[in-house]
């Protein structure tokens, strides 16, 4: 896990109307090494999805930009990549597996055409190689008859073989990096355990990185290595997860941590972070989480705390100052 692979520096992508620029992530940095998962973990509109979607040039441009940083696949800037180069990379060295399988998949074409599209491409497999190759890749995502599934249709399958398919297609070209943005959102909690469980078998069969996108703490507590908790575009911490999970720093990772419920001990009312996300275009000077922290003072209000070096955590907070 000391072969680091993606490296992210100072990335920072806006949205741009006729009338203002909108700070969506605003100087991001991270690395991922090989067999490393990093969790991404926050509340809706903190900027993990895009973070992501610029990983992979996928924002539509306009109106969303690029305006600064890297990010190093293997010490190339993929900002510098043309888009042939790009779609050269996407689904082949860097898979994406996407948060609705039912509005990814294509409804009109059967799953074993879609998971073949990506291996004629990037393989160079005849018809008859990747249709084998498809049903290699659904038995490998444990789906039962694979044979039969391989010539159905997306709305015949159930949400969470729906989401075993787009692993299944993500991972068909054995990528470096893998991608999984809310991977288990609307589905049961046994469907999540046994989509969780099957990544992790996967990332260790194949040595791929994972980068997990989620707001949910416990998938991030069951797969992570290291962990990002993000707010507002910025990252606010940055730890491994064991540190993370038993001595948070920030007082945003201690108020969502607290508001996890609990079900030993005795009944106590369920934490909740007062407040609400600020929008992009809101976000005035000082620390991003000002309007919603118990704990601020003056310079909080003034100045953007720098990240601080606390043990194995970097915390963005001027009380550590």
């Amino acid at each position: 896990m000391d072969q680091e692979i993606l490296k992210v520096n100072n990335l920072k992508t806006y949205f741009f109307t006729e009338d203002e620029e909108i700070p969506a992530v605003d100087g991001v940095s991270f690395s991922i090494s090989k067999g490393e998962t990093l969790g991404i973990v926050g509340e809706s509109g903190s900027g993990k999805s895009v973070t992501a979607l610029s990983i992979m040039r996928l924002l539509p441009v306009p109106p969303a930009k690029i305006v600064d940083g890297q990010i190093l696949f293997r010490d190339e800037d993929l900002l510098k990549k043309s888009e042939d180069e790009m779609r050269n990379i996407r689904g082949n060295r860097i898979s994406m597996i996407f948060q609705e399988p039912m509005t990814s998949l294509n409804p009109v074409f059967t799953i074993g055409r879609q998971i073949s599209e990506t291996l004629i491409l990037h393989q160079g497999m005849n018809n008859k190689e990747a249709i084998e190759k498809s049903i290699e890749m659904l038995k490998l995502v444990k789906i039962p008859l694979p044979e039969k599934r391989v010539r159905e249709y997306p709305h015949q399958l159930s949400g969470g073989m729906r989401q075993r398919v787009m692993i299944a297609m993500a991972l068909a070209c054995r990528p470096e990096i893998l991608i999984a943005d809310e991977p288990t959102t609307a589905l049961d909690v046994t469907i999540q355990a046994q989509i969780l469980e099957l990544i992790k078998e996967l990332q260790e069969q194949l040595g791929t990185a994972v980068m997990m996108i989620t707001h949910d703490l416990g998938v991030i507590a069951e797969v992570s290595d290291n962990v990002m908790v993000m707010y507002c575009g910025r990252a606010l911490e940055y730890s491994d997860v064991e540190t993370l999970f038993n001595n948070p720093k920030h007082p945003y990772t201690i108020g969502l941590l607290k508001s996890v419920p609990k079900l030993k001990g005795r009944r106590e009312k369920l934490h909740a972070i007062k407040g609400i996300v600020p929008m992009p275009n809101e976000i005035t000077s000082g620390c991003r989480f000002k309007t919603r922290c118990e704990q601020k003072t003056l310079i909080c209000e003034n100045k953007e705390p720098p990240f601080i070096k606390l043990g194995k955590s970097l915390v963005r907070c001027w009380k550590y100052q």
